[in-house]
């Protein structure tokens, strides 16, 4: 692993359709992109870390507490992607990781970055993985949260907005799950994904890139992680983030 790179890509623009500006918000007096950052830069595999954006104002406040940016061109629209081409001028080997790290996910602890990076350090079939926590009822239900039903070694079968698996029956069989938005590639199928796979009928039903992976018949090793995170898309959320961030371990190592 020496000469192996892990780089962490943060995918960032302005232009939220829910909360415009959201990566330049204040969250107990540091912007939500500067929270993701510092605390992706605590991860102990982490070799590389940028922020992938088109926008000049985060471009700004990034650099201005000494972070990297690389610009990508503004008609980008997934976060995946833009993270793609930015690492594209990085001269990474095949082997090496790319990690798209949210950065709507100011709570993310540096030790999701290490776990969800475990089964391409461990199997050499994995190019994908994704973390994964357990899911509520009442996540169950909501549409923003991404379910996800698993085979018997924890490979992504499905990824739905949709409620599953069942709920119908009086004896619960199985556990729940919901995507964690963490996602390691090898650097070879990362240009594979974005550049070479068709998208499939299922991930544009579901809006859900990682069913593309999953239809064109490769593993997506889910991990899961016992870490609470919590996305950003409204002002209220930013609201709850700040209150749990005030009793975060993490935030004290990078105030």
């Amino acid at each position: 692993m020496s000469n192996l790179r892990i780089v962490v890509g943060i995918p960032a623009r302005m232009g939220s359709t829910r909360f415009p500006g959201k990566p330049l918000c204040d969250i107990l007096g540091k912007t939500m992109i500067e929270h993701c950052y510092k605390r992706c830069s605590l991860s102990e595999y982490t070799t590389d870390l940028f922020v992938a954006t088109c926008d000049s104002e985060i471009q700004g406040v990034v650099e201005s507490f000494g972070g990297k940016v690389i610009m990508t061109n503004s008609n980008i629209e997934r976060p995946g992607l833009r993270v793609a081409f930015a690492a594209e001028t990085l001269n990474l080997n095949d082997d090496d990781i790319v990690v798209v790290v949210q950065g709507d996910e100011p709570l993310v602890h540096p030790d999701m970055i290490d776990l969800a990076v475990q089964p391409l350090l461990n199997e050499k079939d994995i190019f994908v993985s994704n973390l994964t926590a357990r899911l509520t009822k009442e996540e169950w239900r909501d549409p923003g949260e991404i379910k996800v039903v698993c085979d018997l070694n924890m490979n992504a079968m499905y990824m739905s907005r949709a409620p599953m698996p069942s709920i119908d029956h009086e004896e619960k069989r199985t556990t729940w799950y919901k995507q964690v938005c963490i996602m390691p590639f090898r650097w070879h199928f990362m240009k594979k994904f974005n550049h070479l796979l068709e998208p499939t009928p299922l991930e544009l039903q579901e809006s859900i890139e990682m069913n593309r992976a999953i239809q064109h018949g490769y593993k997506v090793r889910m991990v899961l992680s016992p870490y609470i995170s919590k996305s950003v898309d409204t002002e209220s959320d930013r609201v709850m983030v700040e209150e749990l961030m005030k009793n975060d371990p993490i935030y004290p190592q990078y105030e």
